[in-house]
């Protein structure tokens, strides 16, 4: 945060403390996302249900559709985004710049689980469960739709947190 957030928050941390904990966040923020990018591109086919057989042979059996593929794209440009928003976020420390790169990478998270639960590309059936089949789809639904309100609630957080700073004395 730059002195100047500093002040309109009411912190008292030097610049300088604040500033490399901005910048290793944003660092970790660009490692994660480029290892996410890396799993989901490279590494989907892992994404299965695994049996081991009596010959001590294991099979994969994946659980992705090829609805995937057509989802892919969406995270793809999502995280090139948010890569290239968080490195500026290194370099350009503007409170405004920061808190507004912020809320619309989270509002493009929004929108990738919102595509990844329209178009649900997962096939549980390989699961040999009968009752984990029928209760995986609902839980993996539940748990994207809390992710994306989860997201939206943030957003907002940081929305007002924003406006507040420009309008307090």
């Amino acid at each position: 945060m730059s002195r100047k957030g500093a002040k309109r928050e009411g912190k008292m941390n030097s610049s300088k403390e604040t500033g490399c904990g901005e910048i290793a966040s944003h660092i970790s923020m660009i490692l994660v996302t480029v290892a996410n990018l890396i799993f989901i591109t490279l590494f989907h086919q892992y994404i299965a249900w695994y049996t081991i057989e009596p010959d001590g042979s294991v099979t994969r059996l994946s659980m992705l559709t090829d609805g995937y593929f057509t989802w892919l794209p969406i995270p793809i440009t999502a995280s090139i985004v948010a890569i290239v928003a968080f490195t500026i976020m290194i370099f350009y420390d503007k409170y405004w710049f920061r808190m507004t790169a912020q809320i619309v990478v989270i509002i493009i998270g929004i929108a990738v689980v919102v595509s990844l639960l329209s178009i649900f590309p997962f096939d549980f059936s390989v699961i040999p469960n009968a009752t984990a089949v029928d209760v995986v789809p609902i839980a993996v639904t539940v748990f994207l739709i809390l992710m994306a309100v989860l997201y939206g609630v943030s957003a907002l957080v940081l929305f007002v947190k924003l406006v507040r700073s420009y309008t307090v004395k």
